[in-house]
């Protein structure tokens, strides 16, 4: 970059793991404010919780980061050159200055709009917001495809050197090939040694017949990624088939006789924004059912008692996230994690080693907009951290839905 970050306390809250992909600075009036945000009664569990894990990340990554010491003859000094009173935010803008003085090189990041006014209007600092930085923008998004254009001469030199990852793909990811004018001509998987044709697989099970064909080219990489994959994640916005296509997959794979059942796990987490309707009475089972999980199932299997005879035969078993120490997922049988957004690194770790070697795994849900609680956003949330660790090995594979197939309405709350 061509300047070095100075990052301001809400900015490092707000940044959290991210902030560490390059070398930054922070004043240690911004540790001084980190720990006492951490015990703080009139701040809420969210900005608590954040300061919690900025601070274990800054005692983790020691020494890849500077801190600009309180000296308070030179604070002082700052301060009243630009006629300014000792407050939490002017002492970390006067450091900012004084380090600038011997650098000439920071770009001060803070998320709050009086801040970057003094950075700017007074202090005279390339000023930004944490959104305006580019620590992962600049980086390439990975969707598990790769879409290209191209144009005839281009398509004759790919298929001339087919064997050849001109295109520098990672194993298990598509291809996706389009004419000049968006027709798509091709969808392909790079297997690390060649390519792979994707087809449009129609899945047929008892319980779904013949009904589940891709409707897009994405779905249609996302079943082939299901059935010829060890692990896969699929992600996308509401309405855009992720639960369909895992659930019809998996029950394809056992009516196949490859797997004898699903192992079911989910986090009983309610929706963000939403009341807590407290206690449910039942078994384990009936808890499940009475749950968020329970409505999807219903749904996509079209009724209660088409779920309710999956779970008398043992193909289906629901199990929660707080009773998985302990259990294996065997050989015979599918892990399948919806809703997988609404996990922390921690807890997916957790859930993933509880596979046996020859056991298959989907993970699915959407971490862009459906997260719902503060314990699972950015760096510790459990699918991006997975995305991110697996992508590239021979037992994995992801893809990101691109289209809403609900319906207009669903599609239309999108917009919202």
């Amino acid at each position: 970059m061509e300047y070095k970050l100075f990052l301001d306390t809400n900015a490092l809250l707000n940044l959290q793991e991210n902030a560490f992909l390059e070398e930054f600075v922070i004043a240690q009036k911004t540790l001084e404010e980190i720990e006492k945000i951490k015990t703080a009664a009139n701040k809420d569990a969210e900005v608590k919780y954040k300061a919690r894990n900025i601070a274990r990340l800054l005692d983790k990554n020691y020494g890849k980061y500077v801190v600009v010491p309180y000296s308070k003859p030179v604070i002082d000094y700052i301060l009243k050159e630009f006629g300014l009173t000792e407050s939490p935010d002017n002492i970390i803008l006067a450091s900012a200055y004084y380090y600038n003085a011997f650098t000439n090189m920071i770009l001060l990041v803070s998320d709050d709009v009086n801040v970057r006014f003094l950075s700017r209007e007074v202090f005279k600092l390339p000023t930004r917001s944490s959104g305006e930085i580019n620590l992962i923008n600049n980086q390439e998004v990975y969707r598990g495809f790769k879409s290209l254009i191209l144009s005839n001469n281009e398509m004759s030199d790919f298929y001339t050197h087919i064997s050849d990852n001109l295109y520098g793909l990672l194993p298990n990811q598509y291809l996706i090939i389009k004419t000049p004018n968006g027709e798509i001509v091709d969808t392909l998987k790079w297997t690390n040694s060649d390519y792979k044709k994707v087809c449009n697989k129609t899945l047929k099970s008892s319980l779904f017949d013949d009904k589940i064909k891709p409707k897009d080219v994405y779905q249609a990489c996302a079943i082939d990624s299901i059935l010829s994959n060890t692990i896969t994640a699929i992600s996308g916005k509401a309405g855009s088939g992720k639960s369909l296509l895992s659930l019809a997959s998996i029950m394809y794979l056992i009516d196949s006789g490859k797997y004898d059942r699903a192992v079911i796990m989910f986090n009983p987490t309610k929706a963000k924004g939403a009341s807590d309707m407290g206690y449910y009475s039942g078994s384990a089972t009936e808890k499940a059912m009475q749950n968020s999980i329970g409505a999807m199932l219903t749904t996509k299997f079209g009724d209660r008692y088409a779920v309710d005879m999956l779970l008398q035969q043992e193909k289906i078993k629901l199990i929660s996230m707080a009773d998985i120490r302990g259990m294996e997922i065997r050989d015979n049988e599918i892990l399948y994690i919806p809703e997988c957004q609404n996990t922390s690194t921690e807890l997916l770790k957790l859930c993933l080693s509880r596979a046996s070697k020859d056991c298959k795994i989907v993970l699915e849900g959407d971490f862009k907009t459906q997260v719902d609680s503060y314990l699972f956003d950015g760096c510790n949330n459990g699918m991006v951290r997975a995305i991110e660790v697996l992508k590239g090995e021979p037992e994995f594979g992801y893809v990101e839905l691109q289209q809403v197939w609900r319906s207009r309405i669903a599609e239309l709350a999108d917009k919202f």
